[in-house]
């Protein structure tokens, strides 16, 4: 058995919400027996009380490069995910080591996300739709902010794509980890409150969420299966991006992707119908 020991937890600030960040600490090492990892992403020196680690980077490197700061600096194999406005409801994280200690092919926990009505918003089931919030299972991607990673897993797969800076991160890393043989479950009783937000609070959110889309699938998915994804997702953004200043940045994201070299490393046709089966299809 892993043992509680072996989860640390890893959380992102700009530094902007001190009374959140030490409420989110507080949550995943209320009595101090789990190391927490404070990354200040480009917003100056944070200190909380407590003997936590801090890493400070002197500019915005984006969220998963981030991440992957904070993933290297905890020593344990296995590193918890938190947003530094979030916090983990339920202080006892034996469930999420239970899951990685059941099943050795288990690479991600994705934990569920409620909001101030107690909701779980669209984006945030790991499912097309948003049926089933509370329904656990094995699923094909997982929420960046609320979830558990098994190093030996990411590391295998080579971690995160940070170049993506923000949005969709965890889709691009999810479809490489499956394609590899791991596994991720949604534990839909073991909630994370975090308020409801919006792409658009981050100043250019839409822009590279419709760059992302296109950089994710030329990246990472074979060509018949990418050039639908882009496709359906050039339709589908437009859609949903608020009209006006909104839909045209998703729009001007979505050229802007076709517009760098991106290294092609399409996962396997099995893992296609893989990720189909899971309810997941990466065609959109």
């Amino acid at each position: 058995m892993c043992g509680q020991s072996s989860l640390s937890w890893v959380i992102l600030t700009r530094g902007d919400r001190r009374s959140e960040l030490r409420v989110a600490a507080t949550s995943v090492s209320e009595d101090g027996s789990a190391d927490v990892v404070i990354v200040s992403n480009g917003g100056g020196p944070v200190q909380l009380p407590g003997t936590h680690h801090h890493i400070e980077s002197a500019s915005n490197v984006g969220i998963p490069a981030a991440r992957h700061l904070g993933l290297e600096r905890a020593n344990t194999p296995l590193v918890g995910f938190l947003d530094d406005d979030a916090a983990l409801l339920a202080p006892d994280a034996g469930p999420i080591v239970a899951a990685f200690d059941s099943d050795p092919t288990l690479a991600v926990v994705s934990l569920r996300i409620i909001d101030e009505q107690g909701e779980t918003s669209r984006r945030h089931v790991p499912r097309l739709g948003e049926a089933h919030a509370d329904r656990a299972g094995e699923v094909a991607t997982f929420l960046g902010g609320a979830c558990a990673i098994r190093r030996e897993a990411y590391e295998q797969v080579g971690g995160y794509f940070t170049e993506l800076f923000y949005g969709h991160e965890e889709l691009e890393l999810s479809w490489r980890l499956i394609d590899a043989g791991w596994r991720i479950r949604y534990l839909a009783d073991v909630t994370v409150f975090h308020p409801r937000t919006e792409i658009s609070r981050h100043a250019d959110g839409w822009r590279l969420t419709g760059r992302n889309r296109v950089w994710i699938a030329r990246r990472t998915l074979p060509w018949p299966v990418a050039l639908v994804h882009v496709a359906a997702w050039l339709v589908l953004g437009t859609i949903r991006a608020p009209a006006g200043e909104c839909r045209r940045s998703y729009l001007q994201g979505w050229m802007d992707g076709w517009r760098s070299a991106i290294e092609h490393r399409p996962i396997r046709w099995r893992t296609v119908w893989r990720l189909a089966q899971l309810g997941r299809p990466p065609v959109i």
